[in-house]
Protein backbone atom coordinates (compact mmCIF):
# COMPACT_ATOMS: atom_id res chain seq x y z
CA UNK A 1 0.00 0.00 0.00
CA UNK A 2 3.08 2.43 0.73
CA UNK A 3 4.66 1.61 -2.76
CA UNK A 4 1.38 2.57 -4.08
CA UNK A 5 0.80 6.04 -2.24
CA UNK A 6 4.84 6.60 -3.60
CA UNK A 7 3.64 5.47 -6.95
CA UNK A 8 0.72 8.04 -7.02
CA UNK A 9 2.81 10.87 -5.85
CA UNK A 10 5.24 10.37 -8.26
CA UNK A 11 2.72 10.04 -11.04
CA UNK A 12 1.09 13.56 -9.56
CA UNK A 13 4.59 14.95 -9.60
CA UNK A 14 5.48 14.13 -13.29
CA UNK A 15 1.93 14.41 -14.57
CA UNK A 16 1.84 17.97 -13.10
CA UNK A 17 5.68 19.21 -14.04
CA UNK A 18 4.42 18.16 -17.86
CA UNK A 19 1.17 19.69 -17.68
CA UNK A 20 2.98 22.96 -16.30
CA UNK A 21 6.13 22.61 -18.56
CA UNK A 22 4.03 22.40 -21.71
CA UNK A 23 2.39 25.37 -20.77
CA UNK A 24 5.97 27.54 -21.86
CA UNK A 25 7.26 24.83 -24.32
CA UNK A 26 5.97 24.43 -27.66
CA UNK A 27 8.09 21.69 -29.46
CA UNK A 28 11.42 22.27 -27.08
CA UNK A 29 10.93 26.23 -27.37
CA UNK A 30 9.89 28.28 -24.35
CA UNK A 31 6.61 30.37 -25.48
CA UNK A 32 6.15 34.06 -24.48
CA UNK A 33 3.01 34.88 -22.91
CA UNK A 34 1.19 38.19 -24.15
CA UNK A 35 2.60 40.35 -21.55
CA UNK A 36 6.14 39.14 -21.67
CA UNK A 37 5.40 39.90 -25.45
CA UNK A 38 4.33 43.33 -24.61
CA UNK A 39 7.45 43.75 -22.38
CA UNK A 40 9.97 42.65 -24.87
CA UNK A 41 8.06 45.54 -27.55
CA UNK A 42 7.98 48.16 -24.57
CA UNK A 43 12.16 47.52 -24.34
CA UNK A 44 12.32 47.63 -27.95
CA UNK A 45 10.77 50.65 -28.68
CA UNK A 46 12.35 52.55 -25.22
CA UNK A 47 15.73 51.82 -26.97
CA UNK A 48 15.42 53.76 -29.95
CA UNK A 49 13.28 56.63 -28.02
CA UNK A 50 15.70 56.83 -25.67
CA UNK A 51 18.87 57.59 -27.82
CA UNK A 52 22.48 58.25 -25.95
CA UNK A 53 22.47 61.97 -24.89
CA UNK A 54 25.21 64.09 -25.72
CA UNK A 55 24.34 66.17 -22.31
CA UNK A 56 21.48 65.35 -19.80
CA UNK A 57 19.72 68.29 -18.08
CA UNK A 58 17.70 67.75 -14.73
CA UNK A 59 14.61 70.43 -14.96
CA UNK A 60 12.61 71.94 -11.80
CA UNK A 61 9.14 70.16 -12.78
CA UNK A 62 11.28 66.67 -12.42
CA UNK A 63 11.32 66.20 -15.81
CA UNK A 64 15.08 64.36 -17.66
CA UNK A 65 15.83 66.10 -20.65
CA UNK A 66 17.91 64.02 -22.99
CA UNK A 67 19.57 66.18 -25.62
CA UNK A 68 20.66 64.17 -28.77
CA UNK A 69 22.30 64.14 -31.92
CA UNK A 70 19.86 66.35 -34.29
CA UNK A 71 20.15 63.51 -36.80
CA UNK A 72 20.12 60.62 -34.43
CA UNK A 73 16.73 61.49 -33.02
CA UNK A 74 14.12 58.71 -32.96
CA UNK A 75 11.87 60.23 -35.79
CA UNK A 76 14.32 59.31 -38.41
CA UNK A 77 13.74 55.20 -37.27
CA UNK A 78 10.22 55.47 -38.36
CA UNK A 79 10.82 53.45 -42.07
CA UNK A 80 8.53 56.01 -43.73
CA UNK A 81 11.61 59.10 -42.80
CA UNK A 82 14.68 56.67 -43.98
CA UNK A 83 15.20 58.54 -46.88
CA UNK A 84 14.01 61.65 -45.30
CA UNK A 85 16.53 65.16 -45.50
CA UNK A 86 16.18 67.10 -42.02
CA UNK A 87 14.48 70.88 -42.89
CA UNK A 88 16.53 73.22 -40.07
CA UNK A 89 13.75 75.57 -41.17
CA UNK A 90 10.54 75.49 -42.97
CA UNK A 91 11.06 76.69 -46.42
CA UNK A 92 8.44 79.79 -46.27
CA UNK A 93 7.04 81.69 -43.51
CA UNK A 94 3.40 82.49 -42.92
CA UNK A 95 2.69 86.24 -44.01
CA UNK A 96 2.36 87.38 -40.33
CA UNK A 97 5.50 85.91 -39.06
CA UNK A 98 8.74 86.97 -39.05
CA UNK A 99 12.39 86.08 -38.12
CA UNK A 100 12.38 87.66 -35.10
CA UNK A 101 11.81 85.91 -31.87
CA UNK A 102 11.46 86.98 -28.23
CA UNK A 103 12.15 84.94 -25.19
CA UNK A 104 9.15 82.84 -23.57
CA UNK A 105 11.50 82.36 -20.07
CA UNK A 106 8.19 84.27 -18.70
CA UNK A 107 5.80 82.09 -19.74
CA UNK A 108 7.50 78.61 -20.50
CA UNK A 109 9.33 76.63 -18.39
CA UNK A 110 12.44 74.12 -19.44
CA UNK A 111 15.22 75.20 -21.15
CA UNK A 112 14.73 78.84 -21.59
CA UNK A 113 18.52 79.36 -18.85
CA UNK A 114 20.28 76.43 -20.34
CA UNK A 115 19.93 75.31 -23.81
CA UNK A 116 20.61 71.67 -25.61
CA UNK A 117 24.33 72.39 -27.57
CA UNK A 118 24.28 72.90 -30.86
CA UNK A 119 23.92 70.04 -32.97
CA UNK A 120 21.70 68.52 -30.48
CA UNK A 121 18.13 68.54 -29.59
CA UNK A 122 15.82 68.06 -26.10
CA UNK A 123 13.86 65.21 -25.93
CA UNK A 124 11.65 64.31 -22.71
CA UNK A 125 13.59 60.88 -21.39
CA UNK A 126 10.65 58.09 -21.92
CA UNK A 127 10.14 55.57 -18.93
CA UNK A 128 8.93 51.98 -19.56
CA UNK A 129 5.45 53.50 -17.22
CA UNK A 130 5.17 56.20 -19.52
CA UNK A 131 5.26 53.74 -22.20
CA UNK A 132 2.66 51.87 -20.73
CA UNK A 133 0.44 54.89 -19.78
CA UNK A 134 0.88 56.58 -23.21
CA UNK A 135 -0.64 53.24 -24.74
CA UNK A 136 -3.36 52.69 -22.34
CA UNK A 137 -4.06 56.14 -23.29
CA UNK A 138 -4.54 55.89 -26.92
CA UNK A 139 -6.26 52.54 -26.65
CA UNK A 140 -9.01 53.69 -24.61
CA UNK A 141 -9.50 57.14 -26.72
CA UNK A 142 -8.98 55.83 -30.42
CA UNK A 143 -12.56 55.96 -30.91
CA UNK A 144 -12.48 59.73 -29.67
CA UNK A 145 -9.88 60.65 -32.04
CA UNK A 146 -10.43 58.51 -35.09
CA UNK A 147 -14.42 60.43 -34.39
CA UNK A 148 -13.53 63.56 -37.00
CA UNK A 149 -17.05 65.41 -35.98
CA UNK A 150 -17.76 64.90 -32.22
CA UNK A 151 -21.15 66.06 -32.47
CA UNK A 152 -23.86 66.36 -29.54
CA UNK A 153 -20.45 65.51 -27.04
CA UNK A 154 -21.05 66.19 -23.35
CA UNK A 155 -17.18 67.04 -23.05
CA UNK A 156 -16.82 69.09 -26.47
CA UNK A 157 -16.45 72.40 -27.21
CA UNK A 158 -15.63 73.70 -30.90
CA UNK A 159 -15.56 75.64 -33.38
CA UNK A 160 -15.24 74.38 -36.77
CA UNK A 161 -14.58 75.74 -40.53
CA UNK A 162 -17.45 75.04 -42.47
CA UNK A 163 -15.98 76.53 -45.92
CA UNK A 164 -15.10 73.51 -47.69
CA UNK A 165 -11.65 74.67 -48.38
CA UNK A 166 -8.57 73.34 -48.64
CA UNK A 167 -6.44 74.54 -45.51
CA UNK A 168 -3.04 74.80 -44.55
CA UNK A 169 -2.65 75.33 -41.12
CA UNK A 170 -4.34 77.05 -37.67
CA UNK A 171 -3.20 79.52 -35.41
CA UNK A 172 -4.64 80.82 -32.17
CA UNK A 173 -3.91 82.75 -28.96
CA UNK A 174 -4.57 80.55 -26.33
CA UNK A 175 -4.83 81.59 -22.58
CA UNK A 176 -3.39 79.50 -20.05
CA UNK A 177 -4.32 77.90 -17.26
CA UNK A 178 -3.29 75.49 -14.25
CA UNK A 179 -6.70 72.47 -13.73
CA UNK A 180 -6.55 69.92 -11.03
CA UNK A 181 -7.43 66.82 -13.09
CA UNK A 182 -6.96 63.05 -11.56
CA UNK A 183 -4.25 60.55 -12.93
CA UNK A 184 -7.37 58.56 -15.04
CA UNK A 185 -8.66 62.12 -16.94
CA UNK A 186 -7.21 64.53 -19.38
CA UNK A 187 -8.22 67.98 -20.65
CA UNK A 188 -7.01 70.11 -23.70
CA UNK A 189 -7.12 73.84 -25.47
CA UNK A 190 -5.98 73.01 -28.90
CA UNK A 191 -6.60 73.21 -32.58
CA UNK A 192 -7.22 69.83 -34.79
CA UNK A 193 -6.09 69.92 -38.64
CA UNK A 194 -7.41 66.77 -40.22
CA UNK A 195 -8.39 65.49 -43.61
CA UNK A 196 -10.04 61.67 -44.67
CA UNK A 197 -13.00 59.67 -44.27
CA UNK A 198 -13.07 58.68 -40.13
CA UNK A 199 -11.29 55.12 -40.67
CA UNK A 200 -8.56 56.38 -42.42
CA UNK A 201 -8.85 59.87 -40.84
CA UNK A 202 -5.47 61.80 -40.65
CA UNK A 203 -5.28 64.12 -38.04
CA UNK A 204 -2.39 66.64 -36.04
CA UNK A 205 -3.47 67.98 -32.62
CA UNK A 206 -1.52 70.31 -31.10
CA UNK A 207 -2.23 72.74 -27.82
CA UNK A 208 -2.19 73.04 -24.10
CA UNK A 209 -2.79 69.35 -22.38
CA UNK A 210 -2.97 68.81 -18.58
CA UNK A 211 -2.91 64.60 -18.02
CA UNK A 212 -0.93 63.02 -15.16
CA UNK A 213 -0.88 59.69 -17.15
CA UNK A 214 1.18 60.99 -19.73
CA UNK A 215 3.30 63.57 -18.13
CA UNK A 216 2.71 62.66 -14.40
CA UNK A 217 1.34 66.18 -13.26
CA UNK A 218 -1.66 67.81 -14.35
CA UNK A 219 -0.13 71.56 -15.23
CA UNK A 220 -0.22 73.15 -18.14
CA UNK A 221 2.42 71.32 -21.04
CA UNK A 222 2.39 71.83 -24.70
CA UNK A 223 1.53 68.58 -26.06
CA UNK A 224 1.56 67.49 -30.03
CA UNK A 225 -0.16 64.12 -31.59
CA UNK A 226 -0.26 63.07 -35.19
CA UNK A 227 -1.94 59.59 -36.79
CA UNK A 228 -2.50 58.87 -40.62
CA UNK A 229 -5.33 56.23 -39.19
CA UNK A 230 -7.17 57.62 -36.72
CA UNK A 231 -4.24 56.13 -34.37
CA UNK A 232 -4.95 52.47 -35.22
CA UNK A 233 -1.66 51.84 -36.07
CA UNK A 234 0.13 54.49 -36.61
CA UNK A 235 0.61 57.79 -34.72
CA UNK A 236 1.29 58.69 -30.86
CA UNK A 237 1.23 61.52 -28.82
CA UNK A 238 4.42 64.08 -28.19
CA UNK A 239 8.27 61.72 -29.12
CA UNK A 240 6.04 58.73 -27.81
CA UNK A 241 6.94 57.17 -31.01
CA UNK A 242 9.13 58.03 -34.03
CA UNK A 243 7.61 60.59 -36.31
CA UNK A 244 7.75 64.49 -35.11
CA UNK A 245 11.14 65.84 -36.03
CA UNK A 246 12.89 68.18 -33.08
CA UNK A 247 14.57 71.53 -34.40
CA UNK A 248 14.36 73.79 -31.63
CA UNK A 249 17.02 73.43 -28.71
CA UNK A 250 15.21 75.01 -25.74
CA UNK A 251 11.24 74.35 -26.62
CA UNK A 252 9.62 70.80 -27.05
CA UNK A 253 6.63 68.68 -25.66
CA UNK A 254 6.18 68.40 -22.50
CA UNK A 255 6.76 72.18 -22.09
CA UNK A 256 5.48 73.83 -18.84
CA UNK A 257 3.08 77.21 -19.04
CA UNK A 258 3.09 80.27 -16.69
CA UNK A 259 -0.46 80.11 -15.69
CA UNK A 260 -3.88 83.16 -15.47
CA UNK A 261 -3.86 84.67 -11.79
CA UNK A 262 -7.74 83.98 -11.61
CA UNK A 263 -9.33 87.37 -11.63
CA UNK A 264 -5.36 89.38 -11.47
CA UNK A 265 -3.98 88.53 -14.44
CA UNK A 266 -3.99 86.88 -17.69
CA UNK A 267 -1.44 85.18 -19.64
CA UNK A 268 -1.31 83.42 -23.10
CA UNK A 269 0.82 82.11 -26.06
CA UNK A 270 0.43 81.85 -29.60
CA UNK A 271 0.64 78.63 -31.45
CA UNK A 272 0.47 77.70 -35.34
CA UNK A 273 0.95 74.68 -37.31
CA UNK A 274 1.15 75.46 -40.99
CA UNK A 275 2.41 73.82 -44.33
CA UNK A 276 5.44 74.12 -45.86
CA UNK A 277 4.71 74.92 -49.63
CA UNK A 278 7.75 73.22 -51.35
CA UNK A 279 8.78 70.50 -48.72
CA UNK A 280 4.95 69.90 -47.41
CA UNK A 281 6.37 69.30 -43.97
CA UNK A 282 3.66 70.38 -40.78
CA UNK A 283 5.74 72.92 -39.08
CA UNK A 284 4.42 73.79 -35.35
CA UNK A 285 5.15 76.93 -33.93
CA UNK A 286 5.49 79.20 -30.64
CA UNK A 287 5.58 82.57 -29.35
CA UNK A 288 4.37 85.54 -27.43
CA UNK A 289 2.76 86.61 -30.54
CA UNK A 290 2.70 85.28 -34.17
CA UNK A 291 5.16 88.12 -35.02
CA UNK A 292 7.90 86.63 -33.05
CA UNK A 293 7.31 83.11 -33.30
CA UNK A 294 10.25 80.12 -33.76
CA UNK A 295 9.35 76.97 -35.16
CA UNK A 296 9.64 73.84 -32.52
CA UNK A 297 10.27 71.50 -34.90
CA UNK A 298 7.37 69.28 -37.90
CA UNK A 299 5.40 66.12 -38.47
CA UNK A 300 7.12 64.91 -42.14
CA UNK A 301 4.63 64.73 -45.18
CA UNK A 302 5.62 61.31 -45.28
CA UNK A 303 3.82 60.19 -42.17
CA UNK A 304 0.57 61.14 -43.88
CA UNK A 305 -1.92 60.46 -46.77
CA UNK A 306 -4.48 62.68 -46.86
CA UNK A 307 -2.92 65.33 -44.46
CA UNK A 308 0.08 64.76 -47.26
CA UNK A 309 -1.17 68.21 -49.08
CA UNK A 310 -3.84 69.85 -47.14
CA UNK A 311 -6.12 69.87 -44.50
CA UNK A 312 -10.43 69.86 -45.03
CA UNK A 313 -11.20 70.68 -41.19
CA UNK A 314 -9.93 72.95 -38.80
CA UNK A 315 -10.94 73.04 -34.95
CA UNK A 316 -10.48 75.46 -32.81
CA UNK A 317 -11.60 74.34 -28.86
CA UNK A 318 -11.40 72.54 -25.83
CA UNK A 319 -11.93 68.45 -25.39
CA UNK A 320 -12.32 66.64 -21.36
CA UNK A 321 -12.66 63.37 -20.79
CA UNK A 322 -12.11 60.75 -17.85
CA UNK A 323 -10.95 57.00 -18.77
CA UNK A 324 -12.82 55.47 -16.11
CA UNK A 325 -14.62 57.97 -13.95
CA UNK A 326 -18.40 58.58 -14.75
CA UNK A 327 -17.70 61.81 -14.08
CA UNK A 328 -15.23 64.15 -16.55
CA UNK A 329 -12.64 66.72 -15.22
CA UNK A 330 -12.62 70.57 -15.89
CA UNK A 331 -12.11 72.12 -19.35
CA UNK A 332 -10.27 75.58 -19.86
CA UNK A 333 -9.96 77.78 -16.46
CA UNK A 334 -11.94 75.17 -15.05
CA UNK A 335 -15.30 77.52 -14.83
CA UNK A 336 -18.15 78.40 -17.10
CA UNK A 337 -17.15 81.02 -19.87
CA UNK A 338 -18.37 84.64 -19.71
CA UNK A 339 -16.90 87.77 -21.61
CA UNK A 340 -16.88 90.42 -19.04
CA UNK A 341 -13.46 89.38 -17.61
CA UNK A 342 -10.69 87.52 -18.99
CA UNK A 343 -8.84 86.86 -16.50
CA UNK A 344 -11.75 84.55 -15.29
CA UNK A 345 -12.38 82.82 -18.26
CA UNK A 346 -10.43 80.35 -20.43
CA UNK A 347 -10.67 82.14 -24.24
CA UNK A 348 -9.13 81.88 -27.53
CA UNK A 349 -8.13 85.20 -29.89
CA UNK A 350 -6.66 86.16 -33.38
CA UNK A 351 -8.28 82.62 -34.68
CA UNK A 352 -7.05 81.98 -38.37
CA UNK A 353 -6.45 79.50 -40.51
CA UNK A 354 -3.53 79.34 -43.60
CA UNK A 355 -5.02 79.34 -47.27
CA UNK A 356 -3.51 78.52 -50.45
CA UNK A 357 -1.68 81.27 -50.55
CA UNK A 358 0.29 81.49 -47.22
CA UNK A 359 -1.77 84.00 -45.80
CA UNK A 360 -3.33 83.69 -42.04
CA UNK A 361 -7.24 84.42 -43.08
CA UNK A 362 -9.50 85.22 -39.74
CA UNK A 363 -12.58 83.19 -39.03
CA UNK A 364 -15.59 84.35 -40.34
CA UNK A 365 -18.85 83.97 -38.15
CA UNK A 366 -21.21 83.03 -41.19
CA UNK A 367 -18.89 80.10 -42.15
CA UNK A 368 -18.28 78.32 -38.39
CA UNK A 369 -20.40 75.75 -36.97
CA UNK A 370 -20.09 75.78 -32.74
CA UNK A 371 -20.57 72.37 -31.22
CA UNK A 372 -21.42 73.10 -27.77
CA UNK A 373 -21.27 69.95 -25.11
CA UNK A 374 -25.13 68.74 -24.34
CA UNK A 375 -24.42 69.47 -20.62
CA UNK A 376 -24.05 73.09 -20.47
CA UNK A 377 -24.26 72.98 -16.65
CA UNK A 378 -20.60 71.14 -17.37
CA UNK A 379 -19.09 73.29 -20.34
CA UNK A 380 -20.23 75.53 -22.21
CA UNK A 381 -18.56 78.19 -25.17
CA UNK A 382 -19.51 82.00 -26.37
CA UNK A 383 -18.36 83.81 -29.24
CA UNK A 384 -17.69 87.95 -28.86
CA UNK A 385 -17.61 89.95 -31.42
CA UNK A 386 -14.47 91.75 -32.59
CA UNK A 387 -12.72 93.36 -29.89
CA UNK A 388 -9.73 95.75 -31.57
CA UNK A 389 -7.47 93.51 -32.64
CA UNK A 390 -8.66 90.37 -31.15
CA UNK A 391 -11.35 89.52 -34.14
CA UNK A 392 -13.51 86.81 -32.69
CA UNK A 393 -12.83 85.71 -29.68
CA UNK A 394 -13.96 82.22 -28.30
CA UNK A 395 -14.41 81.80 -24.42
CA UNK A 396 -15.28 78.27 -23.43
CA UNK A 397 -14.57 75.76 -20.72
CA UNK A 398 -15.93 74.53 -17.17
CA UNK A 399 -16.00 72.27 -14.28
CA UNK A 400 -17.13 69.37 -15.77
CA UNK A 401 -18.66 66.76 -13.47
CA UNK A 402 -21.42 64.59 -14.35
CA UNK A 403 -22.38 65.20 -18.10
CA UNK A 404 -24.70 63.27 -20.22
Amino acid sequence: MKNSQNSFILYFILVSFTVISARYYVDGKRSISKSEEDDIEIERQLRVLNKKPVKIIMIKSGDIIDCIDIYKQPAFDNPLLKKHKIRISPDSIPGELTNKTISLSSLIGGLQKERCPSGTVPIRRTTKQDLVNAKNFIKKTRIIQANNTYPNAPTANQVKIIEGKQYFGGTAHMSLHDLTIYRDEFSTSQIWLLNGPQEQINNIEFGIMHDPLLFGDSRARLFGSWTADGHQTTGCYNMMCPGFVQINRGIMFGNLFQSTIYGKVSYDIHLMVHRAPISKDWWLSIGLTAETSEPIGYWPKELFTHLANSASNVRYGGFASALTRSSTPPMGNGYLPQLTDFTKTAFMFKMKYLNETGHMVNLDRRSMQIHRSTSPECYDLMLANPLGDFDITMAYGGPGGVCT
